[in-house]
């Protein structure tokens, strides 16, 4: 268990999209289509001194998801089609496929590479299944916060106005409260060691013509750190998505997982971001569309 912490302290120290490095520190999404648990290699092209980016037979992963965590091995891999469209075309890829005891692990989320030795037993991991606690009070208690954040990046340029999108200079310079709307879409109260009151939450705002989703990390009426933007690659709203906490050590250091329990019509998806006392630090984000649909 020692060594699983110790990955995934490197995993959150250098957050990426899995787009841009993908599977650099042996972390990867994990699919089920046609009957099988795969892993998509995305890579284009594996370094051949870096390990933990290539698939091979016998790999050992922890695959954690909506239920549970079990040691899976990789049974077979092979190039397919079905993980990624390029130029609305689908990109031939290598995938594994993972054997393993499913029954243990629900829906599958991610996958973490492990040594050959590596054993759950005595594992202290906790799990939840998270509802959206989001109701009036929520908003009481944290919409005053969210604008001034907002607002904050606006006049920063840390919010990003849409390229088709052309706001007043008067919102850019001056903006205000008024000139912000906000919606929560998503939250939930969970343990994490240093905070008093940890409520994470994932926020749309939106000033003039251009919309943000992020996800936030408050202690009480406090926000902790800055907005962890969630980029709607695939359309893929809020209200689609599930939500798990895999804390590993069970001491309040947990990770948010998020993906699709179901594929919805244009895809799915697998989020991940570790939660501590400094803030939310995104450490997966994959989307995989099988439809090669215009306009992705």
């Amino acid at each position: 268990m020692r060594a699983l912490l110790a990955a995934l302290a490197l995993v959150c120290a250098t957050p990426a999209r899995a787009q841009q490095s993908y599977g650099s520190k042996g972390i990867y999404p994990v699919y089920e289509t046609a009957g099988q648990w795969v892993i998509f290699d995305k890579a284009p092209k594996p370094l051949k001194s870096n390990k933990a980016s290539r698939l091979d037979l016998e790999d050992r992963f922890l695959v954690v998801g909506s239920q549970g965590s079990a040691i899976f091995t990789v049974a077979r891999a092979s190039a397919t089609y079905g993980g990624a469209c390029r130029k609305n075309r689908p990109v031939k890829l290598r995938a594994a496929l993972l054997k393993g005891p499913r029954s243990a692990v629900g829906s599958p989320i991610i996958a973490v590479r492990v040594k050959a030795g590596f054993k759950l037993h005595g594992s202290q991991a906790k799990y939840l299944i998270l509802p959206n606690e989001v109701n009036e009070g929520t908003y009481s208690r944290l919409s005053d916060a969210i604008k001034s954040s907002e607002i904050a990046d606006i006049k920063s340029g840390a919010f990003h106005f849409s390229s088709d999108d052309h706001p007043s200079p008067l919102i850019q310079q001056y903006p205000g409260a008024e000139q912000v709307q906000m919606k929560i879409d998503f939250g939930a109260r969970l343990l994490v060691r240093g905070l008093a009151d940890a409520f994470v939450f994932i926020e749309t705002s939106q000033a003039s013509a251009t919309s943000r989703r992020c996800l936030r990390l408050a202690d009480g009426e406090k926000l902790i750190a800055q907005c962890v933007e969630m980029p709607e690659k695939l359309m893929a709203e809020t209200a689609l998505l599930r939500f798990v906490a895999y804390d590993p050590g069970g001491q309040g250091s947990p990770f948010l997982l998020a993906y699709t329990p179901s594929p919805p019509l244009w895809g799915e998806e697998r989020w991940g971001f570790s939660l501590r006392s400094a803030g939310p630090k995104l450490v997966l984000f994959d989307a995989m569309d099988p439809s090669c649909r215009e306009g992705f």
